[in-house]
């Protein structure tokens, strides 16, 4: 294991073709402990398990000829599981779930995330379950093939989904006020660091759905909206700005703000933008935020 998470963000890929080699039991138990013990959002119930078996795992994937449903040969799959099916839960799974497959990334495994290119009913057979518990998102777990064939097969299919591309920070961050410019240049190198591993997180589609509004004063904010509904791809952002500001000294927190129109009104959000919540706190500027900018 090596890394720090902001490292691991920026070479963390999506695989979708898995050697025939299983993961050691120990490295999957210790993720499965990882996702016991990553802080979360909110009180709903949920939790993390893993099917193992390249066939097991087929029977669950085998849905849809899209670039999602290319996924082959993964010996294992994670499966998150939320006790109430609401976006609140969605969100905190996303948050929970990310850091585990960032965990695996520094631990030299390859994963994909699934949160529709699967039958949730296969799944939900596969795992044990409490009596309200529902299989909300999936991610393929194994060690990447790397035969010229994989290569190729990975690469079109990143190509198709533009995997590489990622809005710059001046489309996704705010100054202020919603549709107010913002610039990197001469932010504090802290601040910058984050908005950029936010920038990095997957989303489904790639689409990037989030937007940020940053205020400064004693305590710098960062306010988050979705332009669509998509609340694990906010867990997942809120994971990354959470992971990234702790290891750059910011001593912030989220506070769970999911379709708030006070924040709304706070920072004049359009209608169609959904907010999630607020991350505060104080960035302080550290030497070693640089080194991976």
């Amino acid at each position: 294991m090596s890394g720090t998470f902001r490292e691991t963000i920026r070479v963390r890929r999506s695989t979708r073709r898995y050697a025939d080699r299983p993961v050691p039991d120990d490295i999957l138990a210790h993720l499965l402990e990882f996702a016991a013990r990553t802080p979360r959002l909110t009180d709903v119930p949920l939790r993390v398990t893993a099917v193992s078996g390249r066939e097991r795992v087929a029977r669950i994937l085998a849905r849809y000829l899209g670039v999602y449903g290319l996924v082959q040969g993964a010996p294992h799959l994670l499966v998150g599981l939320i006790a109430e099916d609401s976006d609140r839960a969605r969100l905190d799974l996303g948050y929970v779930l990310e850091p585990v497959v960032l965990e695996a990334t520094r631990r030299g495994l390859s994963t994909c995330w699934m949160t529709g290119s699967y039958h949730p009913e296969r799944a939900a057979d596969e795992v044990e379950r409490g009596p309200n518990e529902v299989v909300a998102a999936t991610v393929a777990l194994g060690y990447a093939r790397e035969d010229p064939l994989a290569r190729i097969h990975d690469g079109a299919v990143r190509r198709l989904v533009a995997a590489h591309r990622r809005r710059p920070l001046e489309e996704i961050v705010f100054a202020g006020k919603w549709g107010v410019s913002w610039s990197p240049e001469g932010a504090d190198p802290a601040l910058v660091e984050v908005l950029e591993c936010a920038r990095l997180a997957p989303s489904a589609e790639n689409r990037q759905p989030w937007r940020f509004v940053v205020e400064s004063g004693a305590d710098t904010r960062l306010h988050l909206f979705l332009t669509y509904p998509s609340p694990i791809d906010a867990g997942i952002v809120m994971a990354h700005v959470a992971l990234a500001g702790a290891e750059v000294g910011w001593d912030g927190h989220w506070a769970l703000r999911w379709q708030d129109p006070a924040l709304s009104g706070a920072v004049s959000a359009p209608p169609g933008a959904l907010p999630v919540g607020t991350f505060s706190g104080s960035p302080r500027r550290h030497e070693d935020t640089k080194k991976n900018r």
